[in-house]
């Protein structure tokens, strides 16, 4: 990857999705998830706080390998449910 795509574009995207209007809908709509969940375009993992305890696990796919450092680092804050990360 470019300078472009490695460093900038990952903290604009998950300073672009922390807008009130996304942290609304997710606020929303992911307490709703349950069982295993396909989470396509995890990004940084700002999703991963308001999964409810009827998720059983979550598998997060991004191909932004920056982006999915931060989601294992919010990942780890969290004791349940199981996470895995796939950069693809």
């Amino acid at each position: 990857m470019g300078f472009y795509q490695d460093r900038i574009l990952p903290h604009l995207i998950h300073h672009a999705m922390r807008h009130e209007d996304f942290s609304a809908y997710r606020s929303r709509l992911l307490p709703a998830a349950r069982g295993r969940v396909l989470e396509i375009g995890i990004g940084s993992g700002l999703n991963l706080p308001l999964y409810s305890d009827q998720v059983e696990q979550v598998v997060g796919l991004d191909p932004c390998s920056r982006l999915l450092s931060r989601a294992r680092a919010a990942a780890r804050t969290r004791a349940s449910p199981p996470i895995e990360l796939i950069e693809g």
